[in-house]
């Protein structure tokens, strides 16, 4: 490279490096959104092409040795600005793919800047400077290489753009789905915490109402008066499976349950002694307007759990007399299958699986039924989610809501906390606390990619130029192969069947004969072979001619194909003469009956324009029997018994078994 083109080609090297520098710089320092990201890159990439037009233009005005003609330095402009526009949008979407190229060489000139002005200047170089001693840049000259280079440096361009885009909507895909499925949990949050906290003040209410006050004093009329109460709020209350009166010996008095076609008043002899129960000392140790809400736990009687499964969380308040001496306690067990049932229809509109955790980590609510209340199971192996992934729940122990990715998806989770809840803040709990629950969102990595895939359909707009382009090849090369396959099809279909009747012909029957009598061999099936002869078709030529002929032929093969089955094969082997191939045919009998009819079908007049003909049939039948006859020698025997039958009169078949 002389010195001549030396100098202009560091003159815009270091031009391009200052200016994307400074450009770059001046951008950054605007501290635009991320969504404006595109902006920056086009702006920055439409000030550097301007620049090198600039540089280039006024190397072309001092320079006595770069003078092209004016049809040429339009095209060079052209083709300068669209490359280096081309060249710093490609490394900028690298640099944002990878998050290479952003190191910095020396203070205000990165990678990527460096690598712009390079490529830029040496493309600058090819395109303009083009020094024709040159071998490689003769070549690189070479207009089928441009286009070819600038077809490829174009799908590029077009492929970083999409996986650039592609990269920046899954991120905003996840971080939508996450939010959404937070909002989702603290509503189920705030449904849980709805019905428990009606559950507290109902309990509250019940525990002040006068007839319940007269009952405690041994009014026997206020117990029914208490009684039916107590039922007419669960039949109101469709989530209250029961609601009780325990007295201070944790002996039931009075309890309403929600049977299953009706509400029922338990008689006295079927009333429990429930002092066992972890709720009922938890509960008398309140004092008096104080309300305790039980864990999530199953039902028990007489000291099973429940069958089917029923979730119950109870409400209760301790009654007490003016001596705070506990007289007994109002217990509302909700069923919490209503609860269970929330979380099933958030399901259908939750993009993962919503599980109900207690807590200790242990299953209430999720996909997999056999985690399902292990807790209530003393000898159960079950292990909790702290042992079964000890990150997520040291996440969901430290923070209240949040979400954590994992190699299998992410994991939103939020923390269910009666204490938060303004209606139940108010009252006491004992000593260990409100509980809690965990309600977490699993969402798989398919799911995630299939929602990314929803949105890359939206990218497809954007390589329409590749579609065209592949198109229209696609299009003529195809055009061409479906010509060459109908030309070889024509070929093949000429050289497999009769011109005249469409049948196959000789050669393919004896191709179709040869392969069927090798599968049968192995299969040990039969084959039926009828040679048919045509009667009386002699005369039709000789009175009226061969055109005639053919068209009596023509019809016979069309009578003779729609009496056959789709598996069975029909050839014209010459002349007159037909051969049918039957696979395993039932028996002599259904043979006989199928020449019978090809007989009666044929001996039906042939109506050819205003001449009537008639034609018969003679038929020689043979079915194989050891499967090691040969193909000559079975159209032999065949032939022979055709023969046979012309001789005994015709119009007539033979049958025999080889």
């Amino acid at each position: 490279m002389s010195f001549i083109l030396i100098m202009p080609v560091f003159i815009l090297f270091f031009s391009l490096l200052i200016t994307d520098s400074i450009s770059s710089h001046l951008i950054s320092a605007l501290n635009l959104k991320a969504e404006f990201y595109w902006f920056e890159a086009i702006t920055n990439a439409s000030i550097l092409a301007l620049t090198s037009l600039l540089i280039l233009r006024f190397i072309m005005i001092v320079s006595r040795q770069i003078r092209p003609s004016e049809k040429v330095r339009e095209w060079l402009y052209l083709q300068v600005g669209v490359s280096v526009f081309g060249i710093v949008l490609s490394l900028t979407l690298l640099q944002s793919i990878t998050g290479l190229l952003g190191w910095d060489l020396i203070p205000f000139i990165d990678l990527k800047t460096f690598a712009f002005a390079s490529i830029s200047s040496l493309a600058i170089y090819i395109y303009v400077f083009k020094p024709a001693a040159n071998s490689m840049i003769r070549f690189l000259n070479r207009l089928e290489v441009r286009y070819s280079t600038s077809y490829l440096f174009g799908v590029t361009l077009l492929i970083l753009f999409l996986i650039n885009v592609h990269q920046t909507q899954s991120a905003d895909v996840e971080d939508k789905m996450i939010q959404n499925e937070a909002e989702q949990l603290v509503l189920i949050d705030k449904a849980l915490s709805y019905r428990i906290a009606e559950a507290v003040l109902d309990t509250r209410t019940l525990a002040s109402q006068p007839d319940f006050v007269r009952h405690l004093a041994g009014n026997l009329t206020a117990t029914e008066e208490v009684e039916l109460e107590f039922k007419n709020i669960v039949d109101i209350k469709h989530s209250y499976d029961q609601i009780r009166f325990i007295d201070h010996q944790g002996l039931e008095q009075v309890r309403i349950n929600k049977g299953e076609y009706q509400i029922e008043i338990v008689p006295q002899e079927e009333l429990q002694n429930k002092q066992d129960r972890y709720y009922v000392p938890e509960t008398g140790r309140l004092n008096h307007g104080k309300v305790y809400i039980s864990p999530l736990d199953l039902n028990v009687e007489h000291g099973e759990i429940e069958i089917p499964f029923k979730p119950i969380t109870r409400i209760a308040t301790p009654v007490k007399n003016s001596l705070s001496q506990l007289l007994g306690l109002i217990i509302i067990n909700l069923n919490a299958s209503h609860l269970i049932q929330h979380l099933e229809d958030a399901q259908s509109l939750s993009q993962g699986q919503i599980m109900m955790l207690n807590q200790q980590g242990f299953w209430i609510h999720g996909e997999d039924k056999d985690k399902l209340w292990s807790f209530m199971y003393p000898n159960s192996t079950q292990p909790p989610l702290s042992k079964l992934n000890p990150e997520l729940w040291q996440a969901l122990s430290t923070q209240n809501s949040g979400s954590l990715k994992q190699e299998d998806g992410y994991y939103i989770y939020h923390r269910v906390q009666l204490n938060q809840e303004p209606r139940i803040e108010q009252f006491e709990q004992h000593s260990a606390g409100w509980p809690e629950w965990i309600l977490i969102t699993h969402i798989k990595p398919e799911t995630i990619a299939l929602s990314s895939h929803h949105r890359l359909k939206l990218m497809l707009v954007f390589s329409v130029l590749l579609i065209v382009v592949s198109g229209v090849g696609t299009y003529l090369y195809a055009r061409s192969q479906l010509k060459r396959n109908s030309a070889e099809s024509k070929v093949k279909h000429m050289a497999e069947h009769d011109p005249l009747t469409g049948l196959y012909n000789r050669r393919t029957l004896m191709q179709r004969l040869d392969s069927t009598l090798k599968r049968i061999q192995l299969s040990k099936e039969q084959l039926a072979i009828l040679y048919l002869d045509l009667d009386n078709f002699k005369p039709i030529n000789d009175r009226f001619g061969h055109e005639a002929g053919d068209q009596a032929l023509k019809h016979v093969s069309q009578r003779l194909s729609q009496m056959l089955r789709s598996v069975d094969i029909l050839a014209r082997i010459g002349g007159d003469e037909f051969v049918i191939l039957i696979h395993n045919p039932e028996s002599q009998q259904h043979l006989e009956e199928i020449a019978q009819r090809i007989i009666n079908k044929l001996n039906e007049s042939l109506h050819i324009g205003d001449q009537q003909y008639h034609l018969g049939v003679s038929i020689g039948i043979v079915v194989t029997r050891d499967h090691h006859e040969s193909r000559d020698d079975l159209l032999k025997a065949a032939d022979l018994l055709m023969l046979e039958a012309k001789e005994k009169g015709k119009n007539r078949y033979h049958f025999s078994h080889l």
